[in-house]
């Protein structure tokens, strides 16, 4: 009723979507009433399939000129089956990141798709060790596009290079700051509803903190908690907040159990 309305304690996310809905059906599956608001958002780079119905040629390249496709994020995914014809890209392997970038390579029709072990280090090897075994017939040098973010961390072109593999990056997707807030955050942040925040970047928790100073409701952060995925994160986001948990992994699972636990501790009592 109206009277557990004014104890609503809320944990926000501001993961992009689809990440953010994931993460708020996942907590509400374990009892944490959660709000999203992404703080960015992924734009690709290239130009839609639309523009192609000029004859030009794809952005992309040929695809015979490449031994496969490098996924670093979903949004990369995203970009590239916005801008070409899928279908002559999805017989290369595709090499990704992680899960979710799997799954969105799999939605986009690749089907063979190889998973690192985690960011773009741990990609390395298994391309390494993929186009070893296919390449003992044929031994030209091996070739992949690698569509990317405009801005990366983890250059996979100079990572390969070491291993004789050639991989051309494209920048296919920048990652937009949403100016605002949602609404419905915003006033959820006046009234004192939200009493933690996942943080999973620098970028983010800035980015979230500018948009929180801009709505006149900075005074909110006294009370809200933040889980930080590591010390860079936790350094980001400056000081004010009420506590900080730091994870000692950024994965995202050890984040949404920190709330999880977190919420049962303070929220409930």
């Amino acid at each position: 009723g109206a009277k557990g309305m004014i104890m609503a304690k809320f944990t926000l996310i501001i993961r992009p979507q689809p990440d953010a809905d994931r993460d708020v059906g996942w907590l509400n599956r374990y009892g944490v009433p959660a709000l999203a608001s992404p703080v960015m958002t992924g734009a690709s780079l290239l130009p839609s399939s639309l523009a192609h119905d000029l004859d030009e040629p794809g952005d992309l390249g040929d695809p015979a000129d490449f031994n496969g496709i490098i996924f670093t994020s979903r949004h990369a995914v995203d970009a590239v089956t916005k801008a070409t014809d899928a279908a002559t890209w999805v017989t290369k392997p595709a090499f990704v990141v992680g899960s979710a970038t799997a799954a969105a390579a799999k939605q986009a029709g690749f089907t063979d798709i190889i998973i690192g072990s985690g960011g773009g280090a741990g990609l390395v090897e298994p391309i390494r060790q993929a186009l070893a075994d296919n390449n003992s017939a044929q031994p030209q040098k091996a070739s992949l596009l690698w569509p990317s973010a405009l801005d990366i961390s983890f250059d996979m072109a100079a990572a390969m290079r070491h291993h004789d593999i050639a991989v051309q990056r494209l920048p296919a997707y920048q990652m937009v700051a949403n100016a605002n807030l949602a609404p419905p955050v915003r006033d959820a942040l006046a009234k004192g509803f939200i009493t933690a925040v996942i943080a999973m970047s620098p970028k983010s928790i800035q980015i979230l903190r500018a948009n929180i100073d801009a709505a006149g409701v900075d005074s909110a952060r006294k009370n809200i908690d933040l889980i930080a995925g590591s010390d860079a994160i936790a350094a980001a986001a400056g000081d004010g907040w009420k506590h900080v948990y730091e994870s000692r992994h950024p994965r995202r699972s050890r984040l949404l159990a920190i709330a999880v636990l977190r919420h049962r501790r303070f929220d409930l009592t």
